[in-house]
């Protein structure tokens, strides 16, 4: 087949880039634990009260499939429990893609934020 449309090139050329990247194996295991894993209510928050968990949510603006406003409200809840939770919003262009592409400041914030938790 030939590619009748521009967003055809587009789309080939980030899904052969998306498989030298990610494991095969991996990414199933990911879209299954995205399918089973429901926030929704938050009802695992009760049981982080007791605990020294420490919480980590990243969000980017841009991401229309998962939109900061949510990422919030887990943040929200899981402060009104006193959970610790350390809470980025980060400005890309990327949109959803952009906790694929944004690796570096991901890194930054993740790497920081363990070494916090080692610290206490």
């Amino acid at each position: 087949f030939t590619e009748d449309f521009e967003v055809e090139g587009y789309l080939r050329y980030r899904g052969y880039n998306f498989v030298k990247r990610f494991d095969a194996n991996s990414y199933l295991y990911i879209t299954k634990a995205l399918d089973y894993f429901d926030l929704s209510g938050l009802h695992f928050i009760p049981a982080v009260k007791s605990t020294s968990i420490r919480f980590l949510v990243i969000s980017f603006k841009s991401d229309w499939l998962y939109p900061s406003y949510q990422s919030q409200e887990i943040v929200r809840a899981l402060k009104r429990k006193h959970a610790y939770t350390t809470y980025f919003d980060l400005v890309s262009t990327y949109g959803h893609d952009a906790f694929l592409i944004e690796i570096e400041d991901e890194t930054r914030l993740i790497r920081n934020f363990l070494a916090n938790v080692g610290q206490s």
